[in-house]
């Protein structure tokens, strides 16, 4: 990432630290940023593509935090009470006198977060460059606020008692587009099914309870957040759970596999994530399998799951969102 390599770039040479740093720290790490100058430094990553591209470049990642880093970086996410989370986190695993920076865009709150923590913290600098801002502090006396903070990475209760954490998607409730797919499956699915980019596992929560012919359901899902999540609210032994690209992810075949999947990692719609799936659906399921999807109306999957499929039926359609059913995946002769 472009905006990171030049901020951080500035910043260490602002506050003149010794790089590398013995123990650094990367949270929230980016796979398309340079943070070469940091040396050998362990990253904190929780989107499983991400994750594996900077295991390919060379860095240690873990989920949680663990040892006492000498230097932390924190890449805050767009979510602020799960940034100022890692913050506090991130301050509690450095040593005494030791730099935390924290970088970010604009238009991901930066500008909030050195507010938030000017009043509390002396600001030893900030660079301002490229649409964000990076500052850093020195660890000194330990702000009770940050005991809230961390709580504000602990799950939580939304609708029908489901927990969800800060930093996933839907974490404040039931996703609409879910809840329509669900309301239009048949009752009578069966066998062994998946559920791509499950989430916190509502729908495979949900067809778990009114269905005992379903002998399985796999929960593939790429933010091991989320997939934590879905492992507090499925008590099922039918329930599989996989931190997984569902796009890359070929472990077997089902009878079926519902999924809504994402249309946009970025803000920008990227409807070729929902291809994809629907690709990898199509070499996931058994010649007489079952696809159930929903997707937002605008977005036109048709043509691609025409591509993939022998039969394509809309089964209903809201202002917003559209439900698909397509079975009998096609034989694709090129993979």
């Amino acid at each position: 990432m472009a905006n990171t390599n030049v901020r951080l770039s500035l910043a260490l040479d602002a506050c003149s630290l010794t790089i590398p740093q013995p123990d650094s720290l990367i949270v929230n790490a980016n796979d398309t940023a340079d943070y070469s100058k940091l040396g050998n430094a362990s990253c904190i990553q929780w989107f499983k593509p991400t994750c594996d591209r900077l295991i390919e470049i060379g860095f240690k990642t873990f989920q949680d935090f663990s040892s006492v880093n000498n230097f932390a970086l924190v890449e805050i996410t767009r979510s602020k009470p799960q940034s100022l989370g890692l913050i506090a986190q991130a301050f509690d695993t450095l040593s005494k006198n030791s730099i935390l920076m924290i970088d970010g865009n604009k238009t991901d709150g930066i500008e909030s977060h050195l507010k938030t923590l000017r009043k509390l913290f002396n600001i030893e600098g900030v660079i301002s460059k490229a649409h964000g801002k990076i500052f850093w502090i020195k660890k000194s006396t330990r702000p009770q606020i940050l005991d809230q903070w961390l709580k504000g990475l602990e799950p939580t209760k939304i609708d029908h008692n489901y927990s969800t954490k800060a930093g996933i998607f839907s974490a404040n409730h039931i996703d609409k587009a879910s809840a329509l797919l669900l309301e239009n499956l048949p009752n009578h699915l069966s066998g062994n099914g998946a559920d791509l980019g499950a989430g916190w596992g509502y729908l495979s929560s949900e067809l778990l309870k009114s269905n005992d012919k379903i002998k399985s359901i796999c929960l593939i899902e790429a933010d091991w957040n989320a997939l934590e999540c879905a492992k507090l609210n499925i008590n099922d032994k039918r329930a599989e759970f996989e931190w997984a690209d569902a796009t890359q992810y070929k472990k077997t075949k089902y009878d079926f596999i519902v999924m809504n999947p994402p249309f946009h990692l970025t803000r920008k719609a990227e409807p070729d994530i929902g291809k994809s799936f629907i690709k990898q659906a199509n070499e996931l399921l058994l010649p007489k399998g079952q696809l159930w999807m929903v997707a937002n109306r605008q977005l036109a999957y048709e043509t691609t799951l025409d591509s993939y499929f022998t039969t394509v039926n809309s089964i209903t359609e809201t202002p917003q969102f559209k439900v698909i059913n397509a079975s009998r995946p096609k034989k694709q002769i090129f993979r």
